[in-house]
């Protein structure tokens, strides 16, 4: 699965009454311009890093890639989302919502010739404890626990069903709101990849995700297990944090699209 994941992207435990503590008053949320950077890592050693920088209502994302001076801008909220290709001059247009999905989105693009059933979905959270601090902000840890079943049918073939569980560990400093980041939001949904492409699971997990995260996680550990009717088990694991707050001006230049650019819209977008 993590192999078609790849794939994918490069083409393109408690119950719900939650309480919170935090012994460490958390510092508020950045006012005006500010940067932070952030690092991906999964259980093969691989390892991603990017910089967030943030002007007025808009954001900038840049990927530390070698091969690619490709960004993006996210306007509108962070709704809107533009990929911005220098090389050849081009801007691909999608609305943040559908990046982050676009997993699920692309897996369902597959149909008719595989259908996924997702049935007995149960997502609940709850606080693990008071966390320590990350960069001078104190946290609470919160978790967030998916169990469902995914029944396969390919080319009329039954694959059998697996059973999903999806533990994901936030540190979170209550208040503390660094806006909207779809690389982040793409990778968590990863997980869940084959559940995506339900609609009811979507609305779910939304509304848990949004009960339960008071703010933006500083660190996020997820560990993914499945199980199939033959008793194989398989574990991934996947860990994202961010590692430098900095407040300050940021130029404006970065932020806006050089003029002479085509504009398109694609919803294969890759960085």
């Amino acid at each position: 699965m993590i192999g078609t994941i790849a794939m994918l992207i490069g083409a393109t435990l408690a119950g719900n009454n939650a309480t919170r503590s935090c012994r460490d008053v958390p510092a508020p949320p950045p006012a005006g311009d500010y940067m932070y950077t952030f690092t991906t890592k999964d259980e093969s050693g691989s390892e991603t890093n990017g910089t967030v920088r943030v002007h007025g209502d808009r954001t900038r994302i840049d990927m530390d890639r070698n091969d690619s001076r490709d960004y993006m801008i996210l306007t509108d909220g962070g709704k809107r989302m533009l990929s911005v290709h220098p090389d050849r001059k081009e801007v691909s247009q999608i609305s943040s919502p559908s990046f982050e999905r676009i997993i699920g989105t692309s897996l369902k693009a597959v149909s008719p010739l595989v259908k996924f059933k997702v049935q007995n979905t149960r997502i609940s959270f709850g606080r693990v404890a008071t966390g320590q601090k990350l960069l001078g902000y104190g946290t609470e840890q919160i978790r967030i626990t998916e169990q469902f079943d995914v029944h396969i049918v390919a080319m009329g073939f039954d694959g059998g069903t697996e059973h999903h569980t999806v533990v994901t560990d936030y540190w979170v400093s209550p208040g503390l709101d660094l806006g909207n980041n779809p690389i982040m939001a793409l990778l968590e949904h990863a997980a869940t990849a084959e559940a995506q492409t339900d609609a009811d699971f979507v609305e779910e997990e939304t509304r848990v995700r949004a009960q339960a995260l008071q703010g933006t996680p500083l660190r996020t550990e997820m560990k993914e297990s499945t199980a199939n009717e033959k008793g194989i088990q398989h574990t991934n694991t996947r860990s994202m944090a961010i590692t430098s707050v900095k407040l300050g001006p940021q130029p404006a230049a970065l932020f806006e699209i050089p003029s002479g650019y085509r504009y398109t819209t694609n919803t294969n977008i890759s960085m």
